[in-house]
């Protein structure tokens, strides 16, 4: 709506402001909409996603930067905890068994870690990383190595 000398009026003003207003407000939840369209599509290219077979060699390469660094651990998966079946309870409750829910890529990473990281002296530490709102954040799997004994 334009205001001109022939509508002008404080309705034509109120009008004209809620009609701004309703604008603004369309194109914010259409913005949202596809954020979030666009989170989904991730989250499922994640899910589908399977472990690479550089995959090692990136861990080593990991690895090596981290003993560079002085390190005892390093990052090798990280992710929203929301995509996880439970979303991270299992984690923040120390439950044994967290691993049992997964699912997908997160699945198919745990089942590489037993079959390739473990038998090599490798443990695997899963914590949330964050808690924006009070509420578990970022999933961090971690990679780490202690001394053998002997």
């Amino acid at each position: 709506m334009n205001l001109t000398a022939d509508n002008l009026s404080a309705q034509a003003i109120w009008d004209m402001m809620a009609q701004t207003r309703k604008a603004a407000q369309d194109e914010a939840l259409a913005h949202e909409a596809a954020a979030k369209a666009e989170r989904e599509a991730i989250r499922e290219a994640f899910k589908d996603r399977e472990v690479q077979p550089e995959a090692m060699e990136r861990i080593a390469t990991a690895v090596r930067r981290a003993v560079a660094n002085g390190d005892k651990r390093v990052l090798v998966l990280q992710f929203p905890s929301e995509w996880l079946p439970d979303s991270g309870r299992g984690i923040t409750s120390h439950d044994p068994n967290w691993h049992e829910r997964l699912e997908g890529f997160p699945r198919r990473a745990f089942d590489f870690y037993q079959a390739e990281l473990a038998p090599r002296g490798f443990q695997l530490q899963v914590e949330i990383l964050d808690w924006p709102g009070g509420m578990p954040g970022e999933v961090g799997w971690f990679l780490s190595w202690k001394q053998p004994e002997g």
